[in-house]
């Protein structure tokens, strides 16, 4: 979420005009009787206040619809967010250069179209030329041209389905945002979306309509900032929304406490884990933004064989940050996915498959280097044995569990890793021959309830220990160099009952 450019405050009387307001009684009534010139009919009724009586204490809203999976803000991923099940979402709003209202996240279309530019020195017949484009999805979003939708649009779809908390992302769309909101009688379906600094949240709350406040940093979220934005809002129309500092690391206690002693309801943002919500959740926060809704709704069917083929991620497969694009699979022929960070470790969290309960299965895959690690002890790794989605990468010692390697020497090993230990316990080492540079290497992973095996399949190579110290059904399948580029294809689990 960024900071709205600098504001110039609208006067209650030009906002008021553009509301529409009924008189006589609070836009959070779920009244909508007015008969404002220009309105239209009504879209539905679901109101703020239905969703604060019906939400209960533990509900996510949509973070740029399902933009984990989704192009963001596109019709298909408001779509995809509503059809799992959300209830509220927030909505990102820009001005063209000819005053036409679309949903975009930023004010230039560079980073998530195929266009160039500032958006409000472009027409809209120019975005309308132009279509979504967000690689890291996957090529068969770059193929479909998802278009930037209209406000309008979805106003008309969603407006009185799901609360909507819009935010105007230039300072000029603030007032037709209102205006079309008014347009449609939605004003007790919306919460504005806006930066915790903002002088709108005063003009917001004089109108009596619902506030999104979002910090965007932990280094934002001071004791007196929290208290003075916790001052303007009330728990039962407003939210204070916090960010989720890092894939390898929660916003800090203290930070949380703080912002859930105020009563006001607390939402961090963006989440994509399971993990991250269950921790949330424990610390008081009932409400989450989540990209991936979902997934974390369990909504999505538990696979039994990856979908690369499709050329497009599904909802449980996470990257470390699934935003950012350093972490973005690469996308071949035939089913094949690439592990190519530079610098750093390159996993990926296959929740899609988990959790497995089955006391007995087997996960089988091949993998291919494109690119050799330049150190022969860089491994490929199956991590697995997992309770949770919590992100996994070699030697960060977060979670208990197991991972099967093999280093680019060709030795296959089993090891168990600690809570607080870095190191991996070597459970058992075979040698295998050495990887080379384009050969594909087919594995087998088999778990019972006391035995675990790890075999390579193109050649006659194994190592088979006892322990059952561990048996969560997450996995986790990577390149733990940091260099090399490593291919993926043909991942499948079977579950034995």
């Amino acid at each position: 979420m960024d900071e709205l450019l600098p504001h110039t405050p609208i006067s209650r009387r030009t906002t008021l005009g553009l509301l529409g307001a009924a008189a006589g009684g609070s836009l959070l009534t779920g009244c909508r009787s007015s008969t404002t010139p220009g309105s239209v009919g009504l879209v539905g009724d679901y109101s703020l206040s239905d969703w604060v009586a019906d939400r209960g204490d533990s509900y996510l809203v949509g973070h740029r619809g399902a933009g984990d999976v989704f192009p963001e803000h596109s019709m298909e991923s408001y779509d995809a967010a509503v059809a799992w099940g959300a209830q509220a979402m927030e909505i990102s709003v820009g001005l063209t250069a000819d005053n036409v209202l679309v949903c975009l996240h930023d004010t230039t279309l560079d980073r998530t179209t195929n266009l160039k530019g500032s958006l409000r020195a472009t027409t809209y017949a120019q975005v309308e030329q132009g279509w979504l484009e967000v690689p890291r999805l996957g090529p068969h979003w770059l193929q479909a041209k998802v278009k930037v939708p209209l406000f309008e649009d979805v106003l008309r779809k969603f407006g009185g389905r799901v609360v909507l908390a819009i935010e105007a992302k230039d300072e000029r769309a603030y007032g037709p945002m209102m205006a079309m909101v008014s347009k449609y009688r939605l004003e007790s379906a919306v919460m504005i979306k806006t930066y915790f600094k903002s002088k709108l949240i005063a003009e917001v709350k004089s109108l009596g309509l619902g506030v999104f406040a979002y910090f965007t940093t932990p280094k934002e979220m001071t004791p007196d900032a929290i208290q003075t934005v916790a001052a303007q809002l009330s728990p039962r129309t407003d939210a204070i929304v916090v960010p989720n500092s890092g894939p390898t690391g929660y916003l800090a206690t203290p930070l949380v406490e703080a912002a859930v002693a105020t009563g006001i309801p607390i939402w961090p943002y963006p989440l994509h884990r399971r993990s991250e919500v269950a921790h949330y959740a424990s610390l008081g926060m009932h409400g989450a933004v989540t990209s991936n809704l979902g997934y974390l709704r369990s909504k999505t069917e538990q696979a039994i064989t990856d979908q690369w083929a499709s050329g497009a991620l599904v909802p449980g497969e996470l990257t470390r940050d699934p935003y950012d694009d350093r972490f973005a699979l690469g996308w071949g022929r035939g089913g094949r996915i690439g592990l190519g960070a530079v610098g750093t470790q390159h996993f990926l969290t296959l929740g899609n498959l988990g959790p497995i309960t089955s006391p007995v299965y087997s996960v089988e895959f091949q993998a291919s280097y494109a690119v050799l690690p330049a150190d022969p002890l860089a491994n490929l790794t199956l991590a697995f044995g997992h309770t949770d989605d919590a992100y996994y990468e070699h030697q960060i010692g977060t979670a208990n569990g197991y991972h099967a390697i093999m280093q680019a020497n060709g030795a296959l090993g089993l090891y168990a890793h600690r809570v607080g230990q870095p190191a991996g316990v070597k459970l058992a080492v075979k040698q295998s021959t050495a990887a080379f540079a384009g050969a594909w290497m087919s594995f087998r992973l088999d778990v019972t309830p006391t035995t675990l095996t790890w075999s390579r399949l193109d050649q006659p190579a194994k190592v088979t220990v006892t322990d059952k110290a561990y048996r969560g059904g997450y996995l986790h399948l990577g390149r733990a160099s940091t260099d090399g580029s490593l291919a993926l294809r043909g991942l499948k689990v079977t579950r034995t009952p």
